[in-house]
């Protein structure tokens, strides 16, 4: 459903842009689904697995997300939700994957809240955004 021919076209750049990044997100959710489904039973404590399925939701429900909200022809703010998905999943993979390894890792931590501070930011300016146009 649009509204004042504001439906994205082929030709549009920026929503191929993110629907390109959002199908990778899907992507990433799909491969670290079935990875942790699989091989991550057999090296992950019950808490680390549940740390690596919330990972792989989350690229999961972002990249739908993401690729909902570019195929509205609105696209302020999901850069925003792509990179926070990106250190937000990534950093807890690779948090537990130096956890693992018997590495440090505690100087990633804060890399996990500021990704999710990314997206919800970004999933703000697309919502004012909309509400700026529904109004306009």
């Amino acid at each position: 459903m649009t509204s004042r021919g504001s439906a994205p076209t082929e030709s549009s750049p920026t929503a191929s842009v993110h629907l390109l990044r959002s199908g990778i997100l899907l992507i990433g959710g799909i491969i670290a689904g079935a990875f942790g489904a699989h091989a991550m039973k057999a090296v992950l404590d019950p808490v680390g697995l549940s740390a690596f399925t919330t990972a792989a939701h989350y690229l999961l429900f972002m990249g739908a997300g993401v690729m909902g909200a570019a195929a509205s022809g609105k696209e302020s703010g999901l850069g925003w939700v792509e990179f926070g998905t990106v250190l937000f999943s990534g950093s807890i993979f690779l948090l537990l994957w130096l956890k693992s390894m018997g590495w440090p890792h505690g100087v990633l931590g804060p890399v996990t809240p500021i990704g999710g501070t990314f997206m919800i930011g970004g999933w703000v300016r697309w919502v004012w955004v909309l509400l700026a146009d529904h109004r306009g």
